[in-house]
């Protein structure tokens, strides 16, 4: 069901996002520390590259880190320093037999108070196809706001969603509309209905 609602909406998109850029999806599944190795504790995150000057940006669940991109003999390194000068890396090799997965790992080096705080995480990172990735985004006056609104009862809609659903809406109504990885990771069937009626009144009006 979700599927096939993501496709009608995506039938509706224009061209989005124009910035070039790569995305990546990881999951480490074991880790390592002083003092064993585990695999009761998940990671996930995103890496989202800037083609043109080599640098990325890490997304979490809650944060955003920046860092540089350096690239090895058959794979790349995501390097972070952080504002104390403590060291955080993600290295993938291209080294697989589908060339959209490469294995990975995640290592934090940090010092607090002189004592040395290390982990080593191991899993994979995917690679997004960018289409998957791309906003899209187009004027929607204060008039027609106001009409849509009142049309689709948005006010009383959006009460029965959630926070992160809530914040989609909120922005399709600006005329920003999420890209297919955020309607498939983050949205209910619920407040993806409401964002494709959203849209598909936006588009009529246009």
């Amino acid at each position: 069901m979700k599927n096939i609602l993501l496709v009608v909406l995506l039938s509706v998109f224009g061209l989005a996002a124009k910035v070039k850029h790569t995305t990546f999806t990881c999951e480490f599944t074991t880790y390592a520390t002083e003092k064993g190795s585990f695999s009761d504790d998940v990671m996930r995150f995103t890496l989202v590259t800037n083609d043109n000057n080599s640098t990325y940006i890490r997304k979490g669940s809650k944060d955003e880190f920046r860092g540089k991109i350096l690239r090895g003999d058959k794979g790349l390194s995501f390097v972070e320093v952080s504002k104390r000068n403590n060291i955080t890396t993600t290295t993938m090799s291209s080294l697989s037999s589908d060339k959209d997965e490469h294995k990975a790992v995640h290592s934090s080096n940090r010092l607090l108070d002189g004592k040395l705080l290390a982990s080593q995480y191991y899993g994979t990172c995917h690679r997004v196809d960018e289409i998957l990735t791309q906003k899209v985004s187009f004027p929607i006056s204060p008039n027609r706001r106001r009409k849509i609104i009142k049309k689709l009862n948005v006010d009383q809609e959006i009460k029965k969603l959630s926070k992160q659903d809530a914040k989609y809406v909120k922005d399709a109504l600006r005329g920003v509309f999420p890209s297919r990885q955020e309607m498939e990771q983050d949205m209910s069937i619920e407040g993806m209905i409401l964002v494709g009626r959203i849209m598909d009144d936006a588009m009529k009006a246009k």
